[in-house]
């Protein structure tokens, strides 16, 4: 909430103070989430519609959601309620006690989380769960933190002929910030290199296109930034964009094949990564069902970049 103190002859209305601003919707609003103690206090809540439709797994930091250690892939086993027996390699990071179970595919939700170990300490062995489901041996995988949008990424990208992915983020290089799965997957949002953005829809064309930035743009753990992927039938273009350094866009990549983008049996989540430990942070996005103007992105900045300055954030 911001308070506005009136003075006579000077109007702040355009400051944004004094009155309380809705996430922009644009008329294209799915979904969109505020994460962080020091920003909201219900980050599962849609900002466009009031529901609690969006699956957290683990806690916000006071401003934005830290990834953490995530075991990609693994063979497990729950018996007896909750017990997991992992057998065999566990690849990405090793497993910890917080994280979140669940299959490899991601169906089906959380199998159980890691309460102790067993015999286990990060490998093969026994892992003491609760809220565990007796599971098969299954291909699995598991999370400290990230959240999950509602619907599977195909069902997001059919609403209509085109989609916008907007985040708010930090990351160093080779970091996921909103992806359908790990090491790619097939669309998404992440950080290839120092200067970039990527903006990634892989259907047959295998649509990729990198926004290579200058200097003032360089990635960091650090420093806020607004990342924007748009994809339509045909093409994708990704865009970057802070308060110093005017916002840059990419080449427009395709042609794709015209066809919607992403899998039927994958969701998008924030805190996907590609070859190292995740330490991407991301406070907020937001989907839209069409492909944003240079207006409407200028605006939905203006709002997240007040959001985080009211806590002492750039953006």
């Amino acid at each position: 909430m911001r308070i506005g103190i009136p003075y006579t002859g000077f109007d702040a209305s355009g400051f944004g103070y004094g009155r309380t601003r809705s996430c922009p919707t644009y008329g294209a609003g799915y979904a969109a989430y505020m994460f962080g103690t020091s920003l909201n206090d219900t980050p599962t809540v849609n900002l466009f519609t009031g529901a609690n439709d969006g699956r957290l797994i683990g806690s916000p930091g006071a401003v934005g959601l830290s990834s953490g250690p995530m075991a990609t892939s693994f063979s497990g086993a729950i018996t007896g309620g909750n017990l997991l027996t992992v057998t065999g390699t566990v690849s990405g990071d090793p497993l910890v006690i917080g994280q979140t179970i669940e299959l490899a595919t991601g169906a089906g939700g959380s199998l159980g989380i890691i309460s102790s170990f067993g015999t286990g300490t990060g490998g093969a062995g026994t892992y003491n769960l609760t809220g565990g489901v007796n599971t098969p041996s299954s291909s699995m995988r598991a999370f400290t933190r990230c959240f999950e949008a509602p619907g599977f990424t195909r069902d997001i990208f059919n609403i209509g002929s085109a989609l916008t992915l907007l985040a708010i983020y930090k990351a160093p290089i080779n970091q996921g910030i909103l992806m359908d799965d790990v090491n790619g997957g097939t669309m998404g949002m992440l950080v290839p290199a120092a200067f970039d953005i990527q903006t990634f829809g892989r259907d047959s064309a295998s649509a990729v296109v990198n926004v290579s930035t200058s200097s003032g743009f360089v990635n960091g753990a650090a420093t806020w930034s607004m990342g924007v992927s748009q994809y339509d039938l045909t093409a994708g273009q990704g865009f970057i964009q802070r308060s110093g350094p005017a916002r840059v866009g990419s080449a427009v990549a395709g042609p794709r094949t015209s066809n919607p983008v992403g899998s039927t049996s994958r969701k998008l989540r924030t805190g996907y990564y590609t070859t190292i430990t995740p330490a991407a942070t991301v406070a907020g996005f937001a989907i839209y069902t069409k492909k944003l103007s240079s207006g409407e992105m200028d605006d939905a900045f203006v709002f997240w970049r007040d959001i985080l300055s009211d806590v002492g954030e750039v953006l």
